[in-house]
């Protein structure tokens, strides 16, 4: 993948988790979250174990970047900007 692309792809993530999180909670507290300061929000445990086999945490921003570029193989004449979280689910 294109270094410039998988850039553009993580700041989506970023943006997406930010305003998923701010749906999450009420309106003053939706207002302290931004894209510097969303990761003190997130666990601090990114991978669980079940059954002796390692998963990634959903809706973890690596989570959304692999559901992003899912999306993108399936349409990749598909504008980033355009994909909505509900999408991702």
């Amino acid at each position: 993948m294109n270094g410039r692309k998988a850039k553009r792809i993580r700041i989506q993530a970023e943006i997406l988790l930010v305003d998923w999180l701010k749906s999450l909670l009420s309106k003053e507290e939706g207002d302290q979250i931004t894209l510097d300061s969303y990761k003190n929000f997130m666990p601090e445990q990114t991978h669980f174990m079940a059954q002796r086999t390692i998963y990634l945490n959903a809706y973890h921003p690596k989570w959304i970047q692999n559901k992003i570029k899912s999306i993108l193989r399936k349409e990749p004449s598909r504008n980033l900007k355009t994909i909505t979280f509900g999408e991702l689910q």
